[in-house]
């Protein structure tokens, strides 16, 4: 869902602090998501997100929609330290894993 892409922001604030486009470290490589309860329209969804893995070229994030305390959704999305401009996959950066393990 959208909630989860938007949920996502604050992680790429943090490995892309200017957030420009031009010089864009990371593409989405996998996305799943699995839905547990219907959500409700005009009632406020709560994402949590967080990091799960780590490796050297890769991070995934996993989301968890919650609506009026039950859990409605749980997504992962893989994400991959990317260059576009050589268009291959790159090692992602000692101090960009040491932040990424503190979420």
């Amino acid at each position: 869902p959208v909630w989860f892409n938007d949920a996502r922001k604050d992680l790429f604030k943090l490995i892309h602090p200017s957030l420009t486009p031009k010089d864009w470290p990371v593409i989405l490589a996998h996305i799943n998501v699995d839905f547990f309860h219907q959500a409700h329209y005009e009632t406020n969804v709560l994402i949590n997100t967080g990091v799960t893995k780590i490796g050297t070229k890769s991070f995934t994030v996993v989301h968890e929609a919650w609506q009026q305390d039950t859990l409605i959704a749980r997504g992962e999305a893989v994400m991959v330290w990317y260059d576009y401009q050589q268009q291959e996959s790159g090692a992602i950066p000692e101090e960009i894993k040491s932040l990424l393990a503190k979420h």
